[in-house]
């Protein structure tokens, strides 16, 4: 997985790497390819199965998908992927946790993240509000989220599966092992395509503007902070206040000068904690960073990834006109 040219043989040739003998850049395109290509799987044969059980039950796929354990099952479902892959990555390249993204973080970098993060939820939702409006001047209909039931004890269970582990196996592929390879390319390369690969990856027409602007943030601040910590511990918190305000609709309950109020605070966080994160230490981390590295062995491998979740975004985008 060296960086390096692979050395050559007597008879002048490089010899032939094999298909998992890959430069550690390369090795990051792959896992995402290799994510996006196990939840198409997982999410055909998922649907199969669902199709033949409705059959043996005598009941429709819709009746079906109102249930509460297809509701779990169509969240964990993509859990079992990210599990797999991280194994897989973990034991065909020996590479363990705090090789890429598992160590310790200073204190600063959660209280940072928390700002970066109050900013990001409150701020943007203007952003993606008019995103979704001039979608929506061309006939899009944002789809209803379907969470399993919050009543009672539900909440905790879709705290674990919306929330707790998105959070760490998400962060762990791709302020992770993704990042780990890709970050000697320059911060603002590797934020730019850390955005692109969490906005892509969700798929969602009306959360590209959000999805994108937290990859790139939650990449810079994991990059700053040489631990994707921080950015597991925003990442629960960004769904689980999504969660809670589901329930309990605090949000909707605020009087105008309380919403104006948390838009004008956020906006400060927004901006403090990016200013910090780009300009704080700097020249420390780009030192840190050492020579910059091309991006191209990256995004070979990763762009069967890229190119199915562009046509699973436009086919998400062309079913929106039916809302």
């Amino acid at each position: 997985m060296k960086e390096t040219n692979a050395p050559v043989t007597g008879n002048g040739r490089s010899p032939k790497r094999s298909f998992l003998d890959q430069p550690r850049k390369a090795v990051s395109g792959m896992l995402f390819s290799g994510v996006i290509i196990g939840m198409l799987v997982i999410s055909l044969a998922f649907s199969v199965t669902v199709a033949v059980l409705s059959r043996s039950l005598g009941m429709t796929v819709d009746e079906i998908s109102e249930t509460q354990p297809y509701k779990y099952f169509s969240y964990l479902l993509y859990q079992i992927v990210y599990i797999c892959v991280i194994a897989a990555f973990m034991g065909i390249y020996k590479e363990r946790p705090s090789q890429f993204g598992w160590r310790k973080a200073r204190p600063k970098y959660f209280l940072i993240g928390i700002l970066l993060l109050f900013g990001l939820m409150f701020s943007l939702n203007y952003v993606n509000n008019w995103f979704v409006a001039f979608l929506g001047l061309f006939g899009y209909t944002m789809p209803d989220s379907s969470l399993p039931s919050l009543a009672g004890g539900g909440i905790v269970g879709v705290l674990i599966v919306v929330a707790v582990l998105p959070a760490i196996l998400e962060e762990t592929l791709f302020r992770g092992a993704i990042l780990e390879g890709i970050k000697d390319c320059g911060t603002a390369a590797a934020c730019l395509l850390g955005g692109l690969l969490f906005c892509v990856f969700h798929q969602s027409p009306a959360q590209t503007v959000y999805q994108f602007i937290c990859g790139a943030s939650f990449t810079l601040l994991a990059i700053r902070a040489q631990s994707l910590l921080p950015t597991v511990l925003i990442h629960f918190l960004n769904n689980a206040v999504i969660i809670l305000d589901a329930k309990f609709s605090f949000l909707a309950n605020l009087s105008l000068a309380g919403q104006i109020v948390i838009y004008v605070v956020s906006g400060i966080c927004l901006v403090g904690s990016l200013a910090w994160l780009i300009f704080g230490e700097r020249e420390k981390a780009e030192e840190a960073a050492g020579r910059r590295g091309e991006i191209r062995p990256f995004v070979y491998p990763a762009l069967p990834g890229i190119l199915l979740c562009a046509l699973m975004w436009i086919l998400n985008f062309v079913n929106g006109f039916g809302g």
